[in-house]
C-alpha cells in the first residue's frame, strides 16, 4: 500500500492523518485546524458538519447532534425537528467519517489501495465496534481495521523513543476515560488489562462547572425561575451558557485564568424582571482543578476509581 490513513473518531472532536511510509501528515478542516467538532447541524435550508455545526447549536439544539459516539451500538436514534428525520449514531458518525476523508487529497482517495484505521477506545464492546465499522462502510471507506485507542498510543511512543517496555496509558477524552496497561515487546504491543468510565470525559467536566459555578452566578446575579434549567423559555440560555463553559475551560489549557463570557447580543434573553441576561464569569485554573478534584472524590467518584483501579489490576485508590 502506498497510503495508511488513520482516523480518531472521538466523542468531541475527529481528526485524520496519512502515512505514506515515511511522513505523517495531519489533515486540517477548511477552518485549518488539526481537529473538526463530532457535530451535525440540518435545517430546512441547510446542513453543516463540524466547526460551523459546534457553533450553531447552542443555538438550536433540536437541530444538532453531538455526543453520538457515547451512543454507538444502541438504537437510540438523534431526532432533527425541523426536517422530522432521525439518525442512528452510526449514521451521524458516518456523515464525520465523510467530511474527514474528504480533506485528504484526491489521489489519496481514490487510490484502491489505501487502507484506513480507526482507533476505538478500549472499552468498547464488539456491539460498539460493529457500529464503528458499520458507519466506516456507510461513509464508503474501504479496507478498515480498528485499532484500540491504548495500543495506538504505545506505537506511537515506540515509533518516538524506539523502546520497549511496559505502559500506563490513561486517555482521558470528551465523552470517555480508558486505563490500559500494555506491553510492547520487539514492536509488537499487547494490551494486558483495561478499563473504562463511558460516561467520563470532558463534557462531564463541562457540566460540573455549569452547576457548580454557572448556575450559582445566574442566580446571583439574575431573577430566574428555580426550574429555569427545564423551563422552555431559558432552555436556549442554559445551551449557549454550556458552549461558552467549554470554551473557557479549554482556554485554561494555555491561561491560569480566564472569563466564562457571553454579551446580551449573544444570549438575547432577558430574567422574569425584563434585565438582559449576560454571562461575565472569572475562572482561575486552581478553582477548576479544585472543582474536579473534589467531584472526582466524591463519594460516588471514589466508587468508579476503586472499580477502574481492580479492572485493571491496580492497587485500591
Amino acid at each position: 500500500m502506498k497510503n495508511f490513513i488513520g482516523i480518531d473518531l472521538g466523542t468531541t472532536n475527529s481528526a485524520i492523518c496519512s502515512y505514506n511510509g515515511s511522513e505523517i501528515r495531519i489533515w486540517k478542516s477548511p477552518e485549518q485546524n488539526d481537529v473538526t467538532p463530532s457535530a451535525i447541524f440540518i435545517d430546512k435550508r441547510s446542513k453543516y458538519i463540524g466547526e460551523r455545526a459546534y457553533n450553531l447549536a447552542p443555538y438550536n439544539k433540536d437541530n444538532s447532534a453531538k455526543l453520538f459516539k457515547r451512543l454507538m451500538g444502541t438504537n437510540t436514534a438523534i431526532h432533527f425537528s425541523a426536517l422530522n428525520i432521525s439518525k442512528l449514531p452510526e449514521e451521524c458518525s458516518a456523515e464525520i467519517l465523510q467530511v474527514l476523508f474528504g480533506y485528504l487529497s484526491e489521489e489519496i482517495r481514490n487510490d484502491p489501495e489505501t487502507g484506513t484505521v480507526i482507533t476505538v477506545p478500549a472499552a468498547f464492546n464488539q456491539m460498539q465496534k460493529d457500529a464503528t465499522m458499520q458507519a466506516a462502510a456507510m461513509a464508503g471507506i474501504g479496507k478498515v481495521a480498528l485499532m484500540q485507542e491504548p495500543v495506538a498510543a504505545v506505537m506511537s511512543v515506540m515509533k518516538a523513543r524506539q523502546t520497549d517496555g511496559m505502559f500506563l496509558i490513561y486517555d482521558l477524552g470528551g465523552g470517555t476515560l480508558d486505563v490500559a496497561i500494555a506491553e510492547s515487546i520487539g514492536g509488537k504491543v499487547n494490551l494486558l488489562a483495561h478499563g473504562g468510565l463511558t460516561m467520563c470525559g470532558g463534557r462531564d467536566f463541562d457540566r460540573v462547572l455549569v452547576d457548580q459555578v454557572v448556575r450559582p452566578w445566574l442566580f446571583e446575579h439574575f431573577y430566574l425561575p428555580d426550574d429555569f434549567s427545564v423551563n422552555p423559555n431559558f432552555r436556549q440560555l442554559l445551551s449557549l451558557a454550556e458552549w461558552a463553559t467549554e470554551r473557557a475551560k479549554i482556554e485554561l489549557s494555555a491561561r491560569e485564568e480566564t472569563m466564562i463570557s457571553l454579551a446580551e447580543t449573544e444570549i438575547s434573553a432577558r430574567d422574569l424582571k425584563g434585565n438582559e441576561i449576560y454571562l461575565d464569569i472569572p475562572l482561575q485554573r486552581s478553582a477548576y482543578d479544585a472543582l474536579m478534584w473534589g467531584h472526582s472524590t466524591s463519594a460516588c467518584g471514589k466508587e468508579k476509581l476503586k472499580m477502574l483501579s481492580r479492572t485493571i489490576g491496580l492497587s485500591a485508590v
